[in-house]
């Protein structure tokens, strides 16, 4: 296992090889087995509401899953290098993710598409996370800047 996260009465954790694995975290029954990535994955989120999951992984891509259905509804690309990190936005609309390849990338979770690139890092950028009413983003990175963003939404 390799990440954990839950959610109101599920568990959900990511393993080594790409693989999510949904539990009901009372009976610990495994519910669904999410497949999608080639290699590990590094981050994952619910929204907001529960209804979407999304992941990020070292084979550069992101991928979303309708949670109720267990179903891949959506493969994003658009980072040149492994995707380290991904965060929900509180809105339920966007989400954000960092990359080795010094970038933050802020996402259309309806559309599916980016919709801002921040390119201000030096170094990979390990963490990205929203503040509680979504109007900031913040980005950590191995060039040792903390970088907080107005959010372009």
């Amino acid at each position: 296992i390799f990440i954990i996260r839950y959610r109101g009465s599920s568990g959900i954790n990511a393993e080594y090889g790409g693989i999510v694995c949904i539990f009901d975290l009372a009976t610990g029954k495994l519910l669904h087995t999410l497949e999608g990535h080639a290699m590990p994955i590094r981050s994952l989120i619910f929204s907001p509401d529960s209804q979407l999951l999304t992941t990020c992984s070292d084979d550069t891509s992101i991928k979303i899953y309708d949670v109720q259905h267990a179903n891949l509804i959506g493969t994003l690309s658009g980072h040149g290098s492994f995707v380290l990190c991904v965060d929900f936005c509180p809105d339920n609309t966007h989400f954000a993710t960092s990359s080795s390849d010094r970038k933050v990338k802020v996402w259309d979770a309806g559309m599916r598409r980016c919709v801002h690139t921040f390119s201000e890092h030096k170094d990979q950028v390990w963490g990205v996370a929203y503040n509680d009413n979504g109007s900031k983003l913040v980005s950590v990175s191995d060039d040792k800047d903390i970088i907080i963003y107005d959010c372009p939404i």
